[in-house]
């Protein structure tokens, strides 16, 4: 800005000492109207012609011609420098985002490796483990309730059955008393008559089963042959042959009762031992769960944190790409202007030293 104005005062001060009179070739002429066409040569020319107006010294003008001229120059460098320094800062910020961004991308990928290799199938391991486990409870307890029920079958059996046998012994020693009363003794046919009736009476209250039916055979013999004693003394052998039978099976039931009572509560414990087992195992595979889920639930926290990172790395990269763009085209747009003017420039002050100028002024102003 001094530089113009002291251009200015110079060129209304000064004289101009150019008195050729000569004009400009047709050549020049065709310059000299391209030169004015733009801004800044249309301004440099007038300047010129101020000062050639005001007679100003010829060295003064091309003087602040060239200053003109310069003022360009290091508009341009000036250019150059800051996009220099923007290019640098551009370099700076794309290495340092793509650095960023390769970063993200390697812990994206190394993240989500561990846990669709390691992580997800291990939890998947350990779900699918629990249910197994828990399947296996579940079994233990439905064979548990499977034979207790059993168990409570055959004890019902086992208490019917010796509730049998104790009626057939009851049965039994009944017919033995009445039979023994007989034994050597002469009986008259009202008494044979009571005697059948109360042994009958003795067995009917008895359930059918081999045992009692065996029984009812005898009694039938029996009141048959009571006038018989050789007959009477074999029924009462049998009768008692029979109750010796019938305190086998009686002691057999509570054998059979006790074995298998003793195989149903070992059976038990065995399975509430292992369900025992399988209740730790369970809680170590829970545990095993929690702490995997809370891995997996940091990991997958690093992941989203990383994902976004690289999005918001990209868009950076992205933004600073874009307006790096716009800078240089900025720049260029900037630079091609200022070397157009200095190009009009420099064909001003050429055209200006030309002794044809003062001439063709003279002669357009008409000296």
């Amino acid at each position: 800005m001094s530089r113009t104005i002291a251009l200015c005062v110079c060129l209304l001060l000064v004289a101009t000492s150019m008195a050729s009179k000569s004009r400009l070739t047709s050549a020049q002429e065709k310059r000299l109207t391209e030169v004015r066409k733009h801004t800044i040569g249309e301004v440099m020319l007038g300047l010129a012609e101020l000062h050639m107006l005001a007679e100003g010294p010829v060295d003064d003008l091309n003087e602040a011609l060239e200053a003109l001229i310069d003022d360009i120059q290091e508009k341009l460098d000036d250019n150059d420098e800051a996009y220099n320094e923007r290019s640098l800062q551009n370099q700076s910020e794309v290495t340092r985002l793509e650095g960023q961004i390769s970063d993200a991308e390697v812990q994206i990928s190394s993240t989500t490796n561990v846990l669709e290799s390691i992580y997800y199938p291990t939890l998947e391991s350990l779900q699918q483990n629990l249910v197994d486990l828990n399947s296996e409870v579940d079994e233990n307890n439905a064979y548990v309730e499977e034979i207790t029920a059993e168990r409570e079958a055959q004890h019902e059996t086992y208490e019917a059955n010796v509730a049998e046998h104790n009626d057939a012994l009851s049965a039994i020693d009944e017919c033995l008393e009445i039979l023994n009363n007989l034994s050597g003794n002469d009986i008259s046919l009202i008494q044979t008559k009571k005697i059948e009736v109360s042994l009958k009476k003795v067995v009917s209250k008895l359930k059918t089963n081999s045992n009692n039916s065996m029984l009812k055979a005898l009694v039938s013999i029996a009141s048959q042959e009571f006038a018989n004693s050789g007959a009477v003394l074999r029924i009462v052998e049998a009768f008692e042959n029979l109750k010796e039978g019938v305190l086998e099976a009686l002691e057999l039931e509570h054998t059979n009762e006790n074995s298998a009572q003793e195989h149903f509560e070992g059976e038990v414990e065995e399975r509430t031992e292992d369900n025992r087992r399988l209740a730790r195992e369970i809680n170590l595979v829970l545990g095993e769960i929690d702490s995997t889920e809370n891995r997996i639930y940091e990991k997958e926290a690093y992941l989203a944190d990383r994902q976004e990172a690289l999005r918001v790395f990209t868009e950076e990269l992205e933004a600073e790409e874009a307006a790096f763009e716009e800078a240089t085209e900025f720049y260029e747009d900037v630079r091609a202007e200022l070397v157009r003017e200095q190009a009009v420039g420099n064909d001003c002050l050429e055209i200006v030293s030309n002794s044809g100028f003062g001439g063709n002024l003279s002669a357009n102003l008409g000296f």
